[in-house]
């Protein structure tokens, strides 16, 4: 009996590992808006990279999990780019996934963006004020990996936008579903030197209006099946399993069995 408990638990970590297969240490920073230090938002991946607030930017209930960020016209969050260590930043893959809610303002609405030092604007993924949204990335010195527009947006309701890279295809989802890809085949752009902002460009243009909740950011291509996970249950539930160690609580539970 004992021996049959053990197998039963063995195999439910087996099938939770394989359901989780992403990495935490590819999450470069987490945002889930619940809460504010002071003018700082807190990183919830573990990395550190904590989001200086410019601006007046408000918590609020109505979130897709609980609170969300009130940005007004203007407001951005200082992701302290040029502070990111090289070996953390996405070159070979990436995924942003975010819960957005924009108002149907005049321009663009930046989600988030990064420059590099030779001003190469590596990723701004926006919501349109056409009506679209835009996925697009940059590799060293300027030249494009890809740039394309798909979906619709819909004003001031909630969407999920995620925009993912594996090297060699970048696909955008909007509510967990695929609208629109287009190839690759380089790497992305090496550096934040020139900084980088959630809801608003790095030359303080097409700032985002509206609300946003649960942020991230990865240096890996999620799966279909892990941004739908983030998008319905919020990217910390998918990180969850990850900070636990399985071996430990597999060790601890054979110990138990043995008594």
């Amino acid at each position: 009996m004992k021996l049959f408990s053990f197998i039963l638990i063995i195999l439910c970590f087996f099938l939770v590992s394989l359901a989780f297969s992403v990495d935490i240490k590819d999450l470069i920073f987490y945002y889930p808006f619940d809460q504010f230090s002071g003018n700082v938002i807190l990183d919830q991946s573990g990395k550190g990279h904590d989001g200086e607030i410019k601006g007046n930017i408000k918590i609020v209930d109505g979130g897709k999990f609980g609170k969300a960020a009130e940005f007004q016209t203007g407001d951005y969050i200082d992701v302290r780019g040029p502070d990111i260590p090289a070996d953390q930043l996405p070159r070979e893959q990436i995924t942003l996934c975010a819960w957005i809610n924009c108002k149907n303002t005049a321009g663009d609405h930046a989600i988030f963006n990064a420059r590099a030092t030779d001003q190469t604007w590596l990723i701004h993924p926006e919501a349109k004020s056409g009506g679209d949204f835009r996925w697009l990335l940059r590799t060293d010195g300027g030249g494009g990996i890809f740039d394309f527009r798909a979906g619709s947006v819909t004003w001031g309701s909630w969407q999920h936008y995620a925009g993912t890279y594996d090297g060699k295809k970048g696909i955008l989802y909007i509510n967990g579903e695929a609208v629109g890809e287009a190839n690759g085949g380089a790497k992305i752009a090496k550096d934040w030197g020139s900084g980088a902002r959630v809801g608003k460009n790095i030359d303080n243009a097409r700032p985002f209006t509206g609300l946003m909740d649960d942020i991230n950011l990865w240096k890996t291509a999620l799966t279909k099946n892990e941004i739908k996970t983030i998008m319905e249950k919020s990217a910390g539930e998918l990180i969850k399993p990850e900070a636990i160690s399985v071996y430990g609580k597999i060790s601890i539970t054979w110990g138990l069995l043995k008594h």
